[in-house]
């Protein structure tokens, strides 16, 4: 982990647990928020301005699942971006928000700018019926040697909403994997090491 990250990484953690609390103590007292959202833009300012519009945005869920974070250091910017899938009354949704955030020499927050996906209706797990994971030992099979094609004979042979864990050696299936599903209409769920030198990739399958 890039030390860097750690406001970023801060900010994401307190926004999918829903800890507005902590998400507030992420942001400089007067930081300044710019946003971009389907029905137009908006500003705020103040931290405990700011926790309030994420909370209104995610605070009346009843369910917050991790689809994808990534994190990124620019020159002078933190980069984040996550996808959260999110339960209501009326179902499942999606969404995707892209950040950009200058941080203080605190450590906090002193402005972030965000573009958002909207809530968008999700396809593949039905209210009620919890989703299975399949587990697939990719060993150290790469996609140069047949993990592609075999991620296509596994993905396929789920049912719809059902997730695909994928345990792999090689480093580059986290370049190449997650593109391909995408564009088989599958989700993405998280990237991330197992600490032992290995890969999960978990994939949801689409319909």
């Amino acid at each position: 982990m890039d030390e860097r990250d750690a406001p970023a990484r801060r900010f994401v953690t307190a926004l999918a647990a829903r800890d507005f609390d902590g998400l507030s103590a992420a942001f400089a007292p007067d930081a300044r928020f710019r946003y971009l959202v389907p029905p137009g833009p908006g500003e705020h300012t103040g931290n405990a301005s700011i926790a309030a519009k994420f909370r209104q945005w995610f605070g009346d869920a009843d369910r917050l699942e991790v689809q994808q974070i990534l994190i990124e250091a620019l020159p002078d910017r933190l980069s984040a971006r996550y996808r959260f899938r999110v339960h209501r009354e009326d179902g499942w949704e999606v969404v995707e928000q892209q950040t950009f955030l200058d941080v203080d020499e605190d450590g906090r927050i002193a402005a972030i700018d965000l573009l958002c996906s909207g809530f968008r209706p999700s396809p593949g797990q039905e209210d009620g019926k919890p989703s299975r994971t399949h587990r697939f030992d990719a060993g150290t099979l790469g996609c140069a040697d047949g993990l592609a094609r075999e991620f296509r004979h596994r993905i396929l042979a789920i049912p719809p909403g059902d997730v695909l864990l994928i345990e792999t050696q090689d480093p580059a299936a986290k370049e190449d994997l997650p593109p391909l599903a995408r564009l088989m209409g599958h989700t993405v769920r998280s990237v991330e090491p197992d600490g032992n030198g290995r890969l999960l990739i978990k994939v949801e399958r689409g319909r």
